[in-house]
């Protein structure tokens, strides 16, 4: 479908953008759910929907060519494997908590509630495009690890705080190595470091701990 500016690919006239809003992709397989979700965040002064967007095997493509800031996914984390290849941002909405563990598997940055308010929604999104991890506390519960107390026997270096924040961008070790000036094969010792002070055996488990800990979250 040719794509027209301020026109969605489902045919919705979308609103101007602001000159700081976050550009947001709403995606779904529920076409009222999707329709529902663009409307509650185009209210918003400082979002702005660029586009809505079925989950199927071209949601990747069409991603890359508007490359939005943040995406929104109202649906289950088995739908998300289109979206795994790119580096954009996704904030997956959920009605079973249970799922969280599978979302961030799946790609997810951020997981919330279904029912999470607007206000909350609206921070969610502005977070992920800073680059922050958000998880709500009712999907945590249900996270691996998540019902147990997360403490460290021993803090964080300030280099270690560096590369954790990166990790949980989603950055990759090269990547991570490129930011800060330094070779891959060190990122990959303060890696290694990084999981053994939180107990994580993952990278995707080493951001979620350490959002609990307030490290790298709201």
């Amino acid at each position: 479908m040719l794509n027209v500016p301020g026109i969605s690919t489902s045919g919705h006239l979308l609103p101007p953008q602001a000159a700081d809003a976050v550009r947001v992709v709403v995606a779904g397989s529920d076409a009222l759910a999707r329709a529902g979700l663009s409307s509650i965040l185009s209210g918003l002064d400082d979002i702005s929907v660029v586009d809505e967007m079925e989950m199927d095997q071209h949601l990747a493509a069409r991603l890359r060519m508007l490359a939005p800031d943040v995406v929104v996914c109202d649906g289950e984390p088995g739908t998300l494997s289109g979206n795994a290849a790119t580096e954009i941002p996704l904030l997956v909405l959920l009605n079973d908590h249970a799922s969280a563990a599978e979302a961030l598997a799946a790609g997810a940055r951020g997981v919330l509630s279904r029912t999470a308010t607007t206000a909350r929604l609206q921070a969610a999104i502005r977070a992920l495009r800073e680059g922050l991890v958000v998880l709500d506390e009712e999907s945590s519960r249900d996270l691996p690890r998540a019902r147990e107390t997360v403490t460290m026997a021993e803090p964080f270096t300030p280099r270690e705080l560096e590369v954790v924040q990166l990790l949980a961008a989603g950055l990759t070790n090269k990547e991570i190595a490129q930011r800060l000036g330094i070779t891959e094969h060190t990122v990959k010792f303060h890696v290694n470091a990084i999981l053994g002070k939180l107990g994580a055996a993952t990278r995707t488990e080493a951001a979620v701990q350490a959002a609990r800990l307030g490290i790298v979250v709201l």
